[in-house]
């Protein structure tokens, strides 16, 4: 009874009941000056995601990803105090983005995907909607790894370019991000019972 009474409960819940917390969360921002460029990383423990997945239809599933403005590091004390300014961290301490659809449709499978994520994606007290190119790589015990390419504009977020020698650093910021999810087979679709 008591085996039947928890097989119950288990089916009962909902297709979209497993979450997973980010691994791994590596971000890493290119900063473009005529007299200079570097890259400006995340250091470890500076972000989190957490996947809510939908079992049933992996598009429907959402992310939360939340970035502590404060733990990016160029290698420059100077550089990092000027930029952490510039973004009025003490002020808005995170940049968070809320993807809301995911360019999947049904369960979840195995493979390597190339697709879309799109959502929120607030800087300061400025939020608007990105949508970035996503490739996501299903390993067979449901380890997820998601890589993403795209840029931002720094103004369009009414963020204040610094200047270098008096020249302002290039408006558009290229990001690359890789979010790792640990293994977990709840995130595929249970096989159907037999009739």
């Amino acid at each position: 009874k008591t085996l039947l009474l928890l097989a119950s409960l288990l089916l009962s819940l909902p297709a979209s009941a497993t979450e997973l917390t980010s691994s791994g969360f590596d971000v890493t921002f290119h900063i473009a000056h005529p007299a200079k460029e570097y890259d400006s990383p995340l250091l470890p423990g500076g972000g989190v995601a957490t996947l809510h997945v939908d079992r049933a239809d992996f598009g429907k599933s959402t992310v939360d990803c939340v970035i502590q403005v404060g733990q990016f590091n160029s290698s420059n004390t100077r550089r990092d105090s000027h930029m952490l300014e510039t973004m009025e961290a003490l002020i808005f301490p995170k940049i968070t983005w809320k993807v809301g659809s995911i360019g999947l449709s049904g369960p979840l499978t195995p493979g390597t995907h190339q697709t879309f994520a799109s959502g929120p994606l607030t800087i300061r007290d400025k939020t608007q909607d990105l949508k970035a190119p996503v490739t996501l790589t299903v390993t067979e015990d449901g380890a997820i790894t998601v890589e993403s390419s795209f840029s931002v504009s720094l103004e369009s977020y009414g963020v204040d370019r610094p200047t270098l020698l008096f020249v302002p650093i290039e408006d558009e910021v290229p990001i690359r991000v890789k979010v790792t999810f640990p293994a977990d087979a709840s995130v595929f679709a249970p096989a159907p019972t037999p009739a």
